[in-house]
């Protein structure tokens, strides 16, 4: 049933102080530059990859974490112009600290609007003083050789509190009309978004150049901060799906605590009321899960997918499709995708994670948003758990089975095989790598190898990926190639998209 939440707008405080940490050496650009897409690090055209490792190793520190970003090239992604990431970094503030999990989550976004996007890395247990666990972020500038790592690093929140655990999820985009993108986050008792300041000399300045807005949560639980006995689990995206110029947040959480039905698992869309201020549009309660946002029909409406993998509504995983409109989403207007619905190969099983993570990007370049779907424990040859992913293509009528492909490590053209606990599809992404106006396909594998992991790229094509023979061409990467082999890099457990 489709349930209005907040039947008023929703006051939202706005913190004077956000700790700014770190500095950087360069001016902003003049603000003629035509901002550039997220993930285009360097400003030409091609988009890069940033892959988190937040489990890995730095020096001597176990789960500080690190990211590694691989920039895009007309030949595909260039493994010999990279750059790894951590808070041990010359020019990031602090250092890094087992189990801080720095690279948990990224987002990207020309912030500044000089040209060059930007990438936003959380680290959800970062302390910060005598506060354990509240988690920061640190922002790291595009330039025209790539990002510089002369960032800047600070606070989601100044009212922090241990345990907050802000950063577990991040995305950019202009969720005010202001023209810059923001960027939002979920934490493990709030939510928030942070508005860049226009004219902040941001590389320069000691002033922060976010203004952070902090979210009430809603039901029960309210505006506590005490510790909660079960953790928010808050997962944010966003997108045109009500077909303004502004991006709407799509937020989704889960109160384990909450003893309403309907105040346990919601989905809201949420629209600028002014500048410093987001209110609900619309809202469901339905089984929450990874949110990704798209255009699936080409109706200029975005789409909201989300991926709920886990058993609890279908054996297996399943993924929800709502349809976007100018009044947002409704719990009538959605489509459910799974093994059978879609009549794809195999069967679901317990375990297999179908939707445990999205892509949505524009593959065969017809204006219409695809979705690559991961189910990395999926059984492959009779091997557990070995993965594989499955893209479906936009239409006017929305996403189906009709063109399905299914790529897995056993697929013809896929370096490698499929192998025990490998969890290939534990993290896909859909972006134009190439510049072609093809969205590119990456995919990880989480297990490969046990704690390394790996990843698999394929240019996109009017037809997808696969040829007609059903070969998938490509390439695969371990950590190896980037330097950071034996370090826990498990790649494929955060791709930015």
């Amino acid at each position: 049933m489709h349930k209005r939440l907040f039947p008023r707008a929703v006051a939202l405080s706005t913190a004077a102080v956000l700790s700014g940490l770190g500095l950087a050496a360069l001016a902003p650009a003049a603000g003629a530059a035509t901002p550039a897409k997220p993930y285009d690090f360097n400003g030409d055209g091609y988009r890069d990859l940033a892959v988190g490792s937040p489990n890995g190793t730095v020096g001597s520190k176990k789960q500080a974490g690190f990211v590694t970003v691989v920039h895009g090239a007309s030949s595909g992604l260039n493994k010999s112009k990279r750059q790894i990431l951590s808070q041990d970094t010359r020019g990031v503030a602090g250092a890094a600290e087992t189990g801080d999990h720095f690279g948990h989550a990224v987002a990207s976004g020309d912030f500044d609007r000089d040209g060059y996007a930007d990438l936003a890395v959380s680290a959800p247990d970062e302390d910060s003083g005598s506060l354990t666990d509240t988690g920061g972020f640190t922002v790291f500038w595009g330039s025209r050789s790539g990002l510089i790592t002369n960032a800047w690093t600070g606070a989601f929140d100044s009212r922090q509190q241990s345990g907050d655990r802000a950063g577990l999820s991040m995305t950019a985009g202009d969720f005010n009309g202001g023209g810059h993108p923001d960027l939002a986050y979920g934490s493990a008792r709030y939510w928030g978004w942070l508005s860049f300041e226009p004219g902040t000399s941001a590389r320069t300045s000691r002033t922060r150049p976010f203004t952070p807005h902090r979210m009430t949560v809603p039901g029960p639980r309210g505006k506590a901060r005490a510790a909660a006995a079960a953790p928010l689990t808050i997962l944010v995206s966003n997108g045109h799906v009500t077909g303004s110029k502004h991006a709407n947040v799509v937020l989704t959480w889960k109160d384990p605590s909450a003893t309403d039905p309907a105040q346990r698992e919601v989905i809201i869309v949420w629209e600028p009321k002014d500048a410093h201020s987001l209110v609900p549009k619309a809202s469901v309660n339905a089984e929450t899960g990874r949110p990704v946002v798209g255009d699936f029909d080409g109706d200029r409406y975005a789409d909201v997918a989300l991926g709920q993998s886990g058993d609890g509504g279908h054996t297996g995983g399943q993924v929800t499709v709502y349809k976007g409109s100018a009044a947002g989403i409704t719990a009538d207007a959605r489509t459910v995708l799974s093994i059978e619905k879609l009549k794809l190969p195999g069967a679901s099983a317990a375990g297999n994670g179908f939707g445990a993570d999205l892509a949505a990007g524009d593959v065969t370049k017809d204006g219409r948003a695809d979705l690559a779907i991961g189910v990395p424990g999926y059984k492959v040859s009779g091997r557990p758990a070995a993965g594989g992913v499955f893209v479906l293509f936009g239409s006017a009528k929305g996403l189906g089975s009709y063109g399905a492909e299914w790529i897995s490590q056993s697929t013809s053209g896929v370096p490698g095989g499929s192998e025990k606990n490998d969890r290939f599809g534990s993290g896909v992404t859909l972006l134009d790598h190439t510049k072609d106006g093809y969205a590119d396909l990456v995919v990880g594998s989480s297990g490969e190898n046990g704690t390394e992991g790996a990843l698999f790229g394929s240019k996109g094509k009017s037809y997808g990926f696969r040829t007609t023979s059903g070969a998938v061409s490509g390439a695969s990467w371990a950590p190896s190639t980037f330097g950071v082999g034996g370090k826990v890099a498990q790649y494929g457990l955060v791709l930015g998209d």
